[in-house]
């Protein structure tokens, strides 16, 4: 009796499945809906044969994450489908050189642009990749599903994966205690994530959430290590995204930024550079010019000057979000105050001309940076043994 009851349950599920792929022939994902429905139903040949269907579409538009996702269904299906994964890549490889060559007959930008809307979108982690590399990657990745609002990763565990979104989205965000949620980005399909712990050998700096039923491709971090061992070029792809997913989390956490959009930080992003300076190096050497302003991702740094007689005067000890040397970036003059590193410090550098043109637009960073120097002055005058009884004229960097 259950056995029918199921059974009329995905005839109608089925039927209405069909007229909805009909009415919308462009939601490859409905196809691939009719291949998981077929599966239940226990047709296991009719749902690789639409499986296959929806991964050759998918190929063809250029749409090689979902192809891919697809591809892993099959292989699950037919363990005996072992080239799947090569033969998709070098379909790929060739719609990348027939777009290129696309593009050089079309030399003008609004017929370039065209011509990269008639092929595959660029894919991040995928596009670079030559056709054995992007095989390669194909092999180690796994399917992983998670319903809407459940959580794929924790801030604070390890970092182990990076995550590939194949359908639906994905809310990145960090909560610290006692803050509301900042929202760092909102991620769609061909998006990644999950770099961080695999540079950083850290735990996980955010919070991944999916905002619909969602569809992941993982690979695990010991298999991507193999892989860039053989292929360094994945290594630098990731390296860019890294470097712009970690400016944007420091910029979400700097006094200066977070009142900022995460479109307007995103313009931003650009602007900044970064630097490492190992344990008991000197950042900034009091008296010397100045023109850069300084963000701390990660470590401690001191700034510090010296008295009349030369002994060394700490003003404070500064960790990861502070930020340092606006006071000759807004003035002009000379460093008022020397910094060094305490243990390895990773910084993130403003010069005064990008910083000047961020302050036209937002004439708030102005503002916290002149009530930045006030305090610090303050500072400056108290270890110094001075009594402070005029406004501020000078700060701390």
């Amino acid at each position: 009796m259950a056995r029918l009851f199921f059974a009329d349950k995905y005839e109608k599920e089925m039927k209405e499945l069909r007229e909805k792929a009909l009415q919308d022939a462009k939601n490859l994902h409905l196809q691939v809906k009719i291949g998981d429905l077929l599966e239940k139903m226990g047709k296991r040949a009719e749902a690789l044969e639409a499986y296959r269907k929806a991964s050759e579409r998918y190929a063809k538009e250029g749409f090689l994450i979902q192809a891919i996702a697809v591809n892993k269904v099959i292989l699950r299906l037919d363990s005996s489908q072992v080239k799947i994964h090569e033969q998709l890549a070098e379909l790929y490889a060739k719609q990348e050189v027939a777009v290129e060559e696309s593009i050089k007959r079309k030399v003008d930008v609004a017929g370039r642009a065209a011509a990269r809307q008639e092929g595959p979108p660029p894919i991040p982690l995928f596009s670079d990749l030559k056709k054995e590399e992007l095989s390669r990657v194909m092999e180690k990745l796994r399917a992983r599903q998670f319903a809407n609002e459940a959580v794929v990763c924790r801030e604070g565990e390890p970092g182990d994966s990076i995550y590939i979104i194949s359908h639906g989205r994905v809310n990145i965000f960090r909560h610290r205690a006692g803050e509301e949620k900042t929202r760092l980005a909102e991620l769609k399909e061909g998006d990644f994530f999950g770099e961080f712990g695999f540079f950083a050998d850290a735990k996980r700096q955010a919070t991944a959430e999916a905002l619909a039923d969602t569809e992941l491709l993982e690979i695990m971090k010991e298999d991507l290590q193999k892989i860039i061992q053989e292929f360094p070029s994945v290594s630098q792809v990731l390296f860019k995204f890294y470097k712009e997913r970690v400016l944007n989390n420091l910029l979400a956490f700097s006094p200066l930024f977070k009142a900022f959009s995460l479109e307007e930080r995103k313009q931003i992003l650009d602007k900044f550079t970064m630097e490492t300076f190992p344990s008991g190096a000197t950042v900034l050497k009091e008296g010397a010019a100045g023109d850069s302003l300084y963000i701390i991702k990660k470590g401690e740094v001191e700034a510090f000057t010296e008295s009349p007689r030369g002994e060394k005067l700490s003003l404070a000890r500064l960790k990861e979000g502070d930020f340092f040397g606006e006071i000759s970036l807004l003035t002009g003059r000379p460093r008022t105050a020397s910094v060094k590193a305490l243990q390895q410090a990773e910084l993130v550098r403003l010069n005064k001309k990008d910083f000047d043109q961020i302050a036209a637009h937002h004439p708030a960073v102005m503002k916290i940076l002149e009530e930045f120097l006030h305090l610090r002055l303050a500072n400056k005058l108290k270890a110094l043994g001075v009594v402070q009884d005029s406004p501020a004229k000078e700060g701390m960097v």
